[in-house]
């Protein structure tokens, strides 16, 4: 039986944890505080959240050690959600835990004696706790490709790592190609984790395109009056509406990158601030590698050059990589640190058996 724990601070984690839920099925339970629209495929067990709860006295509350991030003295919620999540890994003998994310539930497992694999995020997550928690699991996971590894990750954890490549349950048609010169349709994409830094780019948008139609998806904290806005906040089926769009502009966090990077369509990165640089690091990987633009490039750019920045779609391999990742877990219960290496040599003869 698989755990898997979604942090309760953004969608993206309960976003993965469904992922794995579409794979795992019965044979995984979800922990999160947060509040989220599972599909039932797995067993859900809601936490009590880690808030504030008027419980601690002040005078008792000292600095955390270096191997945690947040860890309130004598608040009643945690003492309650870590009961919790340690009874119900023991009742429904859980043999392994996704922590996606937190150095405190990693630190929580490893003294508990519950193997647990860390999930990374993209970022320089060097600091003591991240460092620690990824020494304390048995394996660590990246939803991203290896390629997109920033350059001061040390090779030991490398190593530990499974690349599952970019994760999503959203598969995209190719999208169909047209001559054009002219861009006449935008898409802005906003998710709920905060937004500042798109929202400032609108009226740069207004001005440097200043025929196109603009369509701006998710929440938003401010509007701005034209005709040329339209604020659509989050809809059904988001997925018609960029794709037919000339151009999307977009944040950089890991779900919306693994949906946008497999349509032709030009993307602009607008990172976030994000702790531990998240999203900036994201941008600059994808400016690197020709897979997006940035918003600067708009300026001296014209159109017809904008929409020549298509690059080949990258494969939605989510189904794949998951169910590899499922059967290694059940086969090597006994020998979990070794995944890894399996992982990526089976990833490696299946490549070698295509070119064939």
């Amino acid at each position: 039986m698989l755990g898997y724990y979604a942090h309760q601070h953004g969608s993206g984690h309960c976003n993965y944890a469904e992922i794995f839920s579409g794979i795992f099925k019965k044979e995984m339970a979800i922990f999160t505080s947060y509040e989220y629209d599972f599909s039932g495929k797995s067993k859900l067990i809601k936490l009590a959240d880690e808030n504030p709860d008027g419980s601690v006295f002040h005078q008792n509350q000292i600095s955390p050690p270096g191997y945690l991030h947040y860890s309130p003295v004598g608040q009643n919620s945690i003492k309650k959600r870590s009961l919790q999540l340690l009874q119900c890994i023991v009742e429904m003998e859980i043999d392994l835990l996704i922590v996606d994310v937190s150095a405190e539930i990693a630190a929580l497992s490893r003294a508990s004696s519950i193997p647990y694999a860390y999930v990374r995020l993209p970022g320089e997550r060097n600091d003591l706790a991240h460092l620690e928690a990824f020494k304390g699991a048995v394996f660590t996971l990246a939803y991203f490709p290896e390629s997109f590894e920033i350059p001061s990750t040390p090779q030991w954890l490398r190593k530990k790592t499974i690349y599952l490549g970019f994760l999503s349950r959203k598969i995209f048609r190719t999208n169909i190609e047209k001559a054009k010169a002219k861009i006449d349709k935008i898409t802005v994409l906003s998710g709920k984790g905060g937004n500042e830094n798109l929202q400032n780019s609108i009226p740069f948008l207004l001005e440097r395109f200043t025929e196109a139609q603009i369509a701006l998806l998710g929440e938003y904290n401010e509007t701005l009056e034209n005709d040329r806005l339209e604020y659509k906040g989050f809809i059904n089926d988001p997925e018609t509406e960029i794709q037919n769009s000339d151009l999307v502009v977009a944040n950089c966090g890991l779900n919306t990158v693994s949906e946008l990077l497999q349509l032709q369509i030009p993307y602009v990165t607008i990172p976030e601030h994000r702790p531990f640089e998240e999203q900036e690091a994201m941008a600059e990987m994808l400016h690197r590698k020709g897979l997006a633009l940035e918003l600067d490039q708009l300026s001296w750019l014209t159109d017809q050059e904008i929409l020549n920045c298509k690059r080949i779609p990258i494969e939605n391999e989510t189904d794949k990589n998951l169910k590899l990742f499922k059967q290694l877990v059940k086969d090597e219960r006994q020998a979990y640190p070794g995944i890894p290496e399996l992982f990526r040599k089976k990833k490696e003869k299946s490549i070698y058996e295509l070119q064939r």
